[in-house]
């Protein structure tokens, strides 16, 4: 390990062999679940004796990195619509919007995806044989006065003049981020018969003025958020096309499409290893009450138990008694055959 003063040796001694094999598996999973951590992040180390007067407050959840996907912070988000600035490129109508909290994964409260929506076919560009002639046999003036009509445009309405706007049926959906502020991507798909493709990307940060204190305890509710925005709060994020296209200074960069907007809010709430530890000890008390009742119950029990095992020998013998044994079986069965 390494420490302020140098690398420093510790030795850890276990009692059972399967308790070092989880703390090395433990160990492995730390360092390969999230490759992107912050050493400098502050970390909580969670044991299974939880002190009752260490009580969680809003800070210190918020500032802790979670790897518990249970403990993660919620955030709910909703998406008004798409508007699109420019034509995109697609090999077909169909489309979704995908969102990822640690992408690629789509794990339950990290991915979330809407239904197929159509593409507007006026912003849909596709490069068919037709069209191709059609360019070609366009004569350069008509082209100069598209320009000129196109600059109009710009000069009144602005670059950002939106020709279509898709929208999406997202709503109220849940997602669990593991700190704040965390980065979530985003990309509008192209639904194809084999392999779908990436049509644009997005991307939206939640930070801690997106939270909104929900915790039981109502002094620290009472205390809320003192970076609470007007919740929820309106994002307004830029589309960008997943294919690089020359920009008027020459450079290849990707071009901005549209606008994403949708509605953002988190809320926080305690953590449950506290519910689970005191549910625990409870648990135990009924527990060894239960065992205390059941020893009582073996103790009357056993003695009874006692005096019917011999009150049971007794019938059995007087049982013995009454039935003829074999030898004098064997006599009347003689005297018998001989009369």
């Amino acid at each position: 390990f390494e420490g302020s003063m140098g690398d420093i040796s510790l030795k850890f001694n276990f009692e059972q062999e399967r308790h070092r094999l989880h703390f090395a598996l433990m160990l492995r999973i730390l360092r390969t679940r999230d490759p992107m951590l912050d050493p400098s992040s502050n970390v909580a180390v969670i044991t299974e004796e939880v002190d009752e007067e260490d009580h969680q407050t809003f800070g210190r959840i918020v500032n802790a990195q979670h790897y518990n996907v249970d403990n993660y912070i919620s955030i709910v988000f909703s998406v008004s619509d798409l508007k699109l600035f420019d034509k995109v490129q697609s090999t077909s109508r169909h489309s979704y919007l995908e969102f990822f909290v640690r992408y690629p994964r789509q794990d339950r409260f990290l991915y979330a995806k809407s239904p197929t929506t159509h593409i507007p076919q006026s912003v849909l560009q596709t490069e068919d044989a037709a069209l191709r002639r059609k360019k070609e046999r366009k004569d350069e003036n008509e082209e100069e006065e598209e320009k000129k009509k196109e600059e109009m445009k710009r000069q009144v309405l602005g670059d950002e003049v939106p020709i279509a706007a898709m929208r999406f049926e997202l709503k109220n959906v849940k997602l669990k981020i593991p700190k704040v502020p965390h980065q979530i991507f985003g990309r509008l798909m192209a639904k194809d018969d084999y392999f779908p493709t990436a049509i644009g990307t997005f991307d939206f940060q939640v930070t801690r003025a997106h939270l909104q204190n929900r915790m039981t305890d109502e002094s620290e509710r009472k205390k809320g958020n003192k970076n609470e925005k007007d919740l929820p709060a309106t994002l307004r994020r830029p589309f960008y096309s997943s294919w690089k296209a020359t920009q008027p200074d020459g450079k290849e960069d990707h071009v901005k499409l549209g606008t994403l907007t949708l509605r953002l809010m988190g809320y926080v709430t305690e953590t449950k290893h506290t519910s689970i530890a005191k549910g625990a000890k409870s648990g135990s008390q009924e527990g060894s009450k239960g065992s205390k009742e059941r020893s009582g119950s073996k103790g009357s029990n056993g003695s009874s138990g006692k005096k019917g095992s011999k009150e049971g020998t007794r019938e059995q013998g007087s049982d013995d008694d009454s039935e003829p044994s074999s030898s004098e079986a064997s006599r009347s069965s003689k005297s018998s055959g001989s009369g």
